[in-house]
């Protein structure tokens, strides 16, 4: 019994403390049962909303819209720069996805290499391209081929029936039917690098815009506006996109907006004026500027050699590419804006305001015996020999005699014929609206920086003649000539009139601007111009050669020596200018390796004007 007994008492004692743990364990789970049942009950009711807002989050995705870039046009209405329409083959990765992002990128492949073949393209993505896409967006479409021809779309078309997920996409590029005419001052656009734009990180997919990467394109990309469109780039779009668990679009959410479409830019380039000119260059290498003297505004800029803007569009050729590089011609240079050339005598007529400003008699007659001697340096003076040797001002400027230059600008100064040409615009750049040079204008500094050695009387001598530490754009010689031709005021030149938004609003009305006037009154320029209209027209005169019957032009040549000995050559040069129907034409050529700038520069002035001004079928 009492064994039995005291087995009971243990037994019993081990029951309860069960019973207990048990109690205590049920209590506790009952207690966190009551904390999950508030958690849920407080996550559900106070914070639903918040929840609900964060899930819809992550499953959205902003998609950037581009909108068409504005076009450029020439002054009389020819289209610079437009967009075309393109045809793109897209793949929809939500329409092929096959269970894995490896089996999805390799059966997207086989039907690009399929369509390839269909299509006889050389080259489609590879399996990575494919791989890449669906890891960073698989949400969008992929662009497979692009620019697609009639025949592709109508072979596009036969087998879009076996293959599922594909479609076609209009997509604008870049198109410029002028190809070559005025290529450097239309310049070019390529699409923008997407990781590098301002707005990235507002958008899960970035559709990036096309970026202006040279000229009128590059330089009127964008405006300083508050305004929606800004300039030729087009203020973009956007649309809202769900995707699902792994990225795929499912549907467009609301609140797409469409884009605004870019600022048109109407030029002051004449395509008739631009097409003539550049005719008129042929094969030679220069350039060739008319401006409105009355204005400033750009008529026509040539530059030979030019390049053709069709093989930068819509993909630039990148041997093409790599053949203006390594032309040693250059034909990247904007020879009219951006290359620089000693001036020669096409400078003589500001050297004489400096002189008339300075005291000097315009009919003071100088001697002239075929050379000048400064120290031990001598130089010669074609005109002696062909014209005699007595000159005043309008014969020197007729002759285009170096003797009375340098008689005057030694008598002169230094100073005084540095500071015309600082009213000319030499020196320093004109603010036109694409890349220029300033061009060097002569001093001590500049000669101490290269050559060592400070500035002398030989420098002022050869400065007069427009040799030695100077030099000149084509633009900075026709602003100069346009000065003389409108009583003195130096123009900024414009090459933009108008900016006209999507629906043809004026955002933009170019006004004339002035950068200084040469400070010359009426009777000194009156005697400049009388020596400039003797050089044309007079029997012996320099630049005869650009008369032509029915104009009254005005006119000085230049022929400048660069180089020694074997590598001796002329850089050629006419200004002229004419008034015809009321309206004042400023022209400079440049022609690098030319005769003399009154037998190969002054000839193409004249057939410019004629056909330009007077021949009546090609105007």
């Amino acid at each position: 019994m009492r064994k039995f007994g005291y087995r009971d008492g243990v037994d019993g004692g081990i029951l309860d403390d069960d019973r207990l743990r048990i109690v205590i364990l049920g209590l506790l789970f009952f207690l966190a049962f009551l904390v999950l049942v508030f958690r849920l009950y407080f996550l559900q009711l106070h914070r639903g909303e918040e929840h609900r807002r964060l899930i819809t989050r992550q499953s959205e995705r902003r998609v950037r819209i581009p909108g068409l870039r504005g076009r450029i046009y020439s002054a009389d209405g020819q289209l610079f720069a437009g967009n075309r329409q393109a045809y793109d083959l897209l793949f929809f990765p939500s329409e092929m996805h096959q269970g894995g992002r490896r089996n999805t990128s390799e059966y997207m492949f086989n039907a690009a290499e399929k369509l390839a073949r269909i299509l006889h393209r050389q080259k489609c993505p590879s399996v990575e391209d494919f791989s890449r896409h669906l890891i960073i967006s698989p949400g969008v479409p992929m662009t497979v081929f692009t620019d697609l021809s009639p025949v592709e779309l109508a072979l596009v078309f036969e087998s879009s029936r076996q293959i599922e997920g594909i479609d076609i996409q209009f997509s604008p590029v870049r198109y410029y039917p002028m190809g070559d005419h005025a290529s450097h001052i239309v310049g070019y656009a390529r699409k923008a690098d997407a990781a590098n734009a301002g707005d990235r990180e507002e958008f899960f997919y970035y559709n990036p815009d096309m970026e202006g990467r040279s000229g009128i394109e590059r330089a009127f990309d964008t405006l300083n506006t508050d305004n929606a469109a800004l300039g030729l780039r087009a203020f973009p779009g956007r649309s809202v996109i769900q995707v699902n668990n792994i990225g795929y679009a499912q549907r467009e959410l609301l609140g797409r907006s469409e884009p605004i479409h870019g600022n048109d830019v109407i030029l002051t380039i004449d395509s008739r004026a631009q097409r003539l000119a550049e005719d008129l260059l042929g094969q030679s290498t220069g350039a060739f500027v008319v401006i409105d003297a009355d204005n400033g505004n750009i008529i026509c800029a040539a530059t030979s050699p030019r390049f053709d803007l069709t093989r930068f569009s819509p993909r630039l050729e990148p041997a093409y590419y790599n053949q203006l590089r390594n032309n040693p011609e250059r034909p990247l240079i904007n020879r009219a804006f951006q290359a620089i050339y000693p001036p020669g005598s096409s400078i003589k007529p500001l050297m004489c305001l400096a002189f008339l400003k300075n005291g000097a008699d315009p009919y003071e007659v100088v001697y002239c015996p075929g050379e000048s001697t400064i120290g031990n340096a001598t130089i010669g003076c074609s005109a002696h020999r062909s014209y005699g040797d007595d000159m005043d001002m309008i014969r020197a400027l007729e002759k285009s005699c170096n003797n009375y230059m340098i008689h005057h600008a030694t008598r002169t100064g230094y100073e005084a014929l540095a500071e015309m040409l600082a009213r000319a615009g030499f020196g320093r750049k004109s603010g036109v609206a694409i890349p220029e040079s300033a061009g060097d204008m002569p001093s001590d500094d500049l000669k101490m920086r290269r050559y060592r050695t400070h500035w002398n009387v030989y420098d002022t001598a050869l400065l007069s003649i427009g040799q030695g530490l100077i030099s000149v754009t084509p633009l900075q010689l026709a602003v100069y000539t346009a000065a003389i031709a409108n009583g003195g005021t130096v123009w900024k030149p414009q090459l933009v009139s108008r900016i006209l938004d999507h629906r043809g609003l004026a955002r933009f009305e170019a006004r004339p601007q002035a950068n200084g006037e040469l400070g010359a009154p009426a009777e000194h320029l009156d005697i400049v111009r009388q020596g400039m209209f003797r050089v044309v027209n007079s029997s012996g005169g320099s630049g005869k050669h650009g008369r032509v019957n029915g104009l009254q032009i005005y006119g000085k040549t230049g022929t400048a020596e660069i180089g020694s000995g074997s590598n001796m050559r002329n850089i050629t040069h006419f200004i002229a200018f004419t008034t015809y129907q009321g309206r004042t034409y400023a022209l400079a050529i440049t022609i690098e390796d030319g005769r003399s700038g009154g037998r190969t520069c002054a000839p193409l002035a004249a057939e410019f004007f004629r056909r330009y001004l007077l021949t009546a079928g090609e105007r």
